[in-house]
């Protein structure tokens, strides 16, 4: 293809103007709007709250230059009545639609990851991961053909990968009903829609043509990047490719409509069978073999915290995250203990080694054997004794592979707080109406370094409005580091509990260099009751 056909325009008949920042509404519809995610070529997107729910959602609008453009407007309703339609575990939720001020709204699920094509750039896959993603794709492929819905415009942005590697595809802004396409055919509707480099030869040539086929070859580039670990910016050398993939991928990515794929049920067939057979483990690199286990180490120790954390109405809690394939492992939860107390624990290995994986999923096994047993005795929780537990458990078992642990004993009845740290994390507690922050310092050895008698606990009384961030940061921050934090902190007091904690993590995160903790999580809690 001639270079110019990859500078046309991708939206037909709209003229993209440049546009100024807009103003932050502070509602739409019943969605109470928190910060603007990001602004595109026709729509902006916002990180909105459910009111009733308390639920994370990203509310679409429509750019206001568009808001009067009658086919603008056809698509935007047309992509809520696609994804309605076609309801899947890969393929993005929405939970709501309608009018406001502004215009057209849509509600859809907030997707905590990043698009394929970050993911692609950022990360080195297994072979094998990769066609796990690209089956977990054609799934949601098959969902949508099945309901007569073409795509045609799959690439890796509209792909998400989340943290636990679930994929959500998105963006059906440009998908067709297959019969309302027919028809389109026959009226020889024009103008290129879609990606040039994700796009087939007869999607190219007229996108009337586009068909269920298409949205294969589409599938097929993405399937081809995924196994080089790289963009392919429309190049494709099939012969860099492991042998029996070349040829599944060669038949994806066939010019000719009579030789591609014409199902995506018979292209999941044969990658599936591929994914499962010996011809997998010859062909790929011994090296693969060890990007692998780093993927499912990886995996195990995200399964080791919750997925969700315990629901209270004492108060609420919110959480951020940022975790990296090879950095140190981390644990965490929040327990609910007799006489309405609750713990939150705090865990994070230092050893990145295969040991210190294996080590904190022993660590994370024994605290939570130690909660459980005490649910089971019901006897009042007494912090000291669960340290010294811990700390004679530990030399026992983990002379070797230290890590650092941080506790946080919370009793609503009584209004206390209580907090333990071992090398590692930090407590800040913002009272109710104060502009003051103050931090709670509770300096322990090691756990495993030595038999101790006494432990270092910091107290304070916890009333109702106070907040409370526990971070798993370095705690030797200096005075302009703390300054910043306090100033996010209070500058982020109107939002939601989980983007305050998202907030404050980016603010640790611009900390990490001068610490020897990176700054991985971040735990908000605010007392309700």
């Amino acid at each position: 293809m001639e270079s110019a056909f990859y500078k046309q325009t991708t939206l037909p008949g709209f003229s993209l103007e440049k546009e100024e920042t807009p103003v932050l509404p502070g509602q739409i519809g019943p969605y109470q709007i928190e910060s603007l995610l990001s602004k595109g070529g026709m729509s902006h997107l916002y990180l909105g709250l459910d009111p009733q729910t308390k639920e994370t959602l990203v509310i679409k609008v429509l750019s206001p230059q568009f808001v009067s453009h009658p086919e603008a407007l056809e698509r935007f309703l047309k992509e809520a009545q696609v994804i309605t339609l076609a309801s899947h575990p890969n393929i993005v939720k929405l939970h709501g639609e309608g009018k406001w001020e502004g215009g057209l709204y849509l509600a859809l699920e907030f997707i905590r990851g990043i698009s394929l094509r970050q993911f692609i750039l950022q990360h080195s896959l297994s072979l094998k991961r990769g066609l796990e993603i690209v089956l977990q794709v054609a799934y949601a492929l098959c969902h949508l053909h099945t309901h007569g819905v073409i795509h045609r415009d799959l690439k890796p942005e509209n792909i998400l990968i989340t943290e636990e590697g679930e994929v959500k595809v998105i963006d059906f802004g440009i998908a067709q009903l297959h019969e309302v396409q027919e028809d389109k055919k026959q009226t020889g509707e024009e103008g290129l829609l879609g990606t040039p480099h994700y796009m087939s030869p007869e999607q190219k040539e007229i996108p009337s043509r586009a068909t269920f086929a298409s949205d294969i070859y589409s599938l097929g580039v993405i399937a081809y990047e995924l196994s080089l670990g790289k963009l392919s910016f429309g190049v494709i050398n099939l012969s860099l490719l492991p042998m029996n993939l070349r040829k599944i991928l060669q038949k994806a990515l066939a010019p000719s409509l009579k030789e591609r794929y014409g199902d995506i049920v018979d292209f999941i067939t044969d990658l599936t069978s591929y994914l499962h057979s010996k011809e997998l483990e010859k062909e790929r690199p011994g090296s693969d073999q060890l990007q692998e286990l780093l993927e499912e180490l990886h995996l195990t120790e995200l399964s080791l915290s919750p997925r969700q954390l315990l629901e209270t109405a004492s108060f609420e809690v919110g959480l951020a995250k940022k975790k990296e394939i090879g950095e140190a492992g981390y644990y965490f939860d929040l327990f609910s203990l007799p006489e309405n107390l609750f713990a939150v624990v705090l865990v994070k290995q230092h050893d990145k080694t295969l040991a210190g994986s294996l080590f904190l999923a022993k660590a994370s096994g024994m605290i939570e054997l130690q909660m459980h047993l005490q649910k089971q005795t019901r006897a009042p929780f007494a912090v000291s004794s669960f340290l010294s537990m811990l700390n004679e458990m530990a030399l026992l078992h983990f002379k070797e592979h230290p890590f650092g642990l941080a506790l946080l004993v919370l009793s609503p009845r009584s209004e206390e707080l209580v907090f333990a740290s071992f090398q590692e994390g930090s407590l800040f507690h913002l009272p109710q109406g104060s502009a003051t922050l103050r931090e709670h310092l509770s300096d322990n050895p090691s756990l495993e370094s030595t038999l101790q008698r006494e432990f270092s606990l910091a107290t304070d009384n916890w009333n109702i409005g106070d907040l409370l961030i526990l971070s798993s940061f370095g705690r030797d921050q200096n005075a302009e580091n703390k300054a910043l934090l306090s100033r996010s902190i209070l500058s982020s007091s109107t939002l939601s509990i989980t983007k305050q904690a998202e907030e404050i993590l980016c603010t640790l995160t611009s900390f990490q260099k001068e610490n020897f903790f990176s700054p991985q999580l971040v735990l908000t809690l605010r007392r309700i009751g």
